[in-house]
């Protein structure tokens, strides 16, 4: 019995790629900072599969869609989707071809790869650009293509942020900026860019409760020499927090 509901979606998805010029749009299991567990705002390759296991990367194009995910998953991901028209490729079988390889083997050349480059790695697509430049493959980060298509999309997780003590953290966070920066002058760096969660958390002494099990908020630091920049939502600055 096809999933009517799934298939749907992957039918506006894909109305949504062709406005945009995209042959292949890839959605892994990320949040902006490589989380190990996505909040529901970050489900869209779930929304678009129904498959719900916690690993899984689905690429989809104008006429085929498939889902990469590992051993733990295999069964359930079968049944989850059973209906949609989504091939499973059971990574780590042999003769089952990574998402690179896939590409490589069936991207024409010229084409365009799109996804939404807050929730792939650098790493991801440097390996990406080098492994599809024999195809000269062009690239789309900048488009969020769920944003157009899951009207009742969960908000970006958003709540207040806290202060520990500097008693409680060993050292303040003055303490701790000061020895960042003699680090950036042993490198002869004249700023540094923070991504990584637990880094800021531990830096700033704050605290959140934006990622499940951790005690992180969404955010990024910068830092040069006689200035600290944190970039969070405005909701989650308490009064505490401001001063």
């Amino acid at each position: 019995m096809k999933n009517k509901k799934i298939m749907d979606r992957l039918a506006l998805l894909r109305n949504r790629m062709e406005e945009y010029g995209i042959d292949y749009y890839m959605m892994p299991t990320s949040d902006f900072h490589n989380s190990e567990y996505a909040a529901d705002f970050f489900k869209v390759r779930e929304y678009f599969s129904n498959f719900t296991g916690s690993n899984g990367t689905l690429v989809v194009a104008k006429e085929w869609a498939g889902m990469w995910t590992d051993g733990r998953y295999f069964i359930q991901a079968e049944r989850e989707m059973e209906g949609t028209g989504i091939t499973l490729y059971r990574m780590m079988n042999e003769g089952v071809p990574t998402i690179n390889e896939y590409l490589q083997e069936n991207m024409q050349k010229g084409q365009c790869l799109g996804f939404d480059g807050r929730v792939i790695s650098a790493e991801i697509g440097e390996e990406l650009e080098a492994d599809l430049a024999e195809k000269s493959i062009r690239f789309r980060f900048d488009q969020d293509l769920a944003e157009e298509v899951w009207t009742d999309r969960p908000q970006l997780p958003c709540h207040d942020l806290y202060v520990l003590s500097d008693e409680l953290c060993g050292k303040s966070f003055a303490q701790k900026t000061a020895e960042v920066r003699k680090q950036m002058q042993e490198y002869k760096t004249d700023a540094y860019l923070l991504c990584k969660l637990d880094d800021i958390m531990w830096l700033t002494n704050l605290r959140g409760n934006d990622v499940e099990c951790n005690p992180v908020g969404l955010s990024y630091a910068f830092l040069t020499m006689d200035t600290f920049y944190l970039f969070v939502q405005p909701g989650e600055v308490t009064d505490k927090v401001h001063e």
